[in-house]
């Protein structure tokens, strides 16, 4: 067996030693070093002399100490826990022990009142920078609202004309003028055509408010205006949009897909849109229901039906569409017909009714929908359309918070509101408005 290894032993050379860590070369570095030190103070004279006074007043100091009758008490009466364990009471009899203790005690306390000291120092200064950063928090939350608030379209006027009595002026001269052409011209356009204002709903449709939108939607130009509201007349004429209640479109709104919410900021009521919950499929209900809610969401007191021309703040009469893109996907998309109409409603037969459209959460897939359908989108529409994106979460607060009350948003998008569905209530509140319409 020797022989077999001989060789091998010759070939590679003896054995090496395992390489010592970093910390055995430090202490063997250091040691030699320090046992020169220890043996130049052993041998010093001067050292020996403290040494030895040290030791005397150590002795002097147990003694006076073992004499003392609080240590005399203490020991006979040792605490319960003290005198049923072993070592601890070996520890309490021994002299030692009992001087070691009371030596370090005047130290150990100073210790644990720096502690002490340090701990309240630190939870003061931390309440302290919290209440900074709520501050300086909530002025730079404050100020990112203010900037996206900015980068919103459709602002609201930066003056607005008011009367002396502080009423606000809707109309300028110029603008009663092309509304008084505007009537004219739908007058002799009835005239011509009995069905174009054959019915009571149709004639309390075309109020003067009505007209000024679809004067605005063509930028003032009364022809383009006319074609367009004859065109809106005759889509009323076939939908008959006033006539359809709750009980019409109850089914379509069982899982939430559509509802309102209260006001944004600037007073427009809010309608919310949730894709995700698409619960039929069905073309010609699903643009019912949208049409009944656009109805009712509009319907407002005469108080707010004034007209409003070129330079009035047109918030009063608009409302801002919510969509909910978070759970969205193909398998729950409306056909594209559906979509195409929608926006054909929204921009023809509605006009300056939409103030702001915030797309919150849109999925990637997104994307390839909105390509198909943003060539149908006018341009006056797109520009009032906001993505929200949740991961960027600063600025999707800044502009959730720009736009929108916590009141009106559900807890899903940034607000209080619970986003659970409760049909029972909200059919309730719509058969009021029903009503109330009535």
């Amino acid at each position: 067996h020797r022989q077999h290894f001989a060789p091998r032993v010759a070939m590679f050379g003896a054995r090496r030693e395992p390489p010592r860590s970093t910390w055995a070369i430090a202490r063997a570095s250091i040691e030699a070093p320090w046992r020169r030190v220890q043996k130049a103070i052993a041998g010093d004279a001067r050292a020996r002399a403290l040494r030895e006074t040290l030791r005397r007043s150590y002795a002097l100091y147990k003694r006076a100490l073992v004499k003392r009758p609080e240590l005399r008490r203490f020991r006979r009466d040792l605490p319960r826990w003290i005198a049923t364990r072993a070592r601890l009471r070996a520890w309490a009899m021994d002299d030692d022990c009992a001087t070691a203790f009371v030596l370090a005690a005047p130290f150990a306390l100073m210790f644990l009142v720096w502690i002490a000291v340090m701990f309240v120092r630190w939870l003061d200064g931390r309440d302290r920078n919290d209440a900074l950063n709520a501050v300086f928090d909530a002025a730079r939350r404050r100020k990112a609202r203010e900037a996206a608030a900015k980068a919103l379209p459709n602002q609201a006027p930066a003056q607005i004309d008011r009367t002396q009595s502080g009423r606000e002026v809707t109309m300028t001269p110029k603008d009663l003028e092309s509304l008084r052409k505007f009537r004219e011209k739908l007058n002799a356009a009835a005239a011509e055509n009995s069905d174009l204002l054959g019915t009571p709903a149709l004639r309390a449709y075309v109020d003067d408010a009505c007209l000024c939108r679809y004067l605005r939607a063509r930028k003032w130009n009364v022809d383009k205006a006319l074609k367009m509201i004859i065109a809106s007349l005759q889509w009323r004429a076939t939908m008959k949009p006033e006539a359809l209640t709750w009980d019409d479109i109850a089914d379509e709104a069982l899982t939430g897909k559509q509802y309102r919410s209260g006001r944004d900021k600037r007073g427009r009521r809010v309608l919310v849109m949730r894709p995700d919950r698409e619960n039929s499929y069905n073309h010609v209900e699903n643009i019912k229901f949208l049409v009944y809610t656009l109805e009712n969401i509009l319907w407002k007191s005469s108080r707010e039906r004034e007209p409003r021309g070129s330079k009035a703040d047109l918030a009063p009469e608009q409302i801002v569409i919510l969509i909910n893109f978070t759970d969205w996907s193909r398998k729950n998309a409306v056909p594209m017909a559906t979509a195409r109409e929608t926006l054909s409603i929204l921009q023809n037969h509605y006009p300056e009714r939409l103030g702001l459209a915030v797309c919150f959460n849109p999925p990637t897939i997104f994307r390839v929908f909105w390509s198909i359908i943003s060539p149908f989108i006018d341009p006056k529409t797109y520009s009032k359309i906001v993505f929200v994106n949740k991961k960027k979460k600063e600025k999707a607060a800044a502009t959730m918070g720009a736009v929108f009350h916590s009141s009106a948003v559900d807890d899903d998008m940034g607000g209080v509101v619970p986003s659970a569905w409760n049909f029972d209530v909200y059919a309730t509140h719509m058969r009021d408005y029903d009503a109330k319409k009535a």
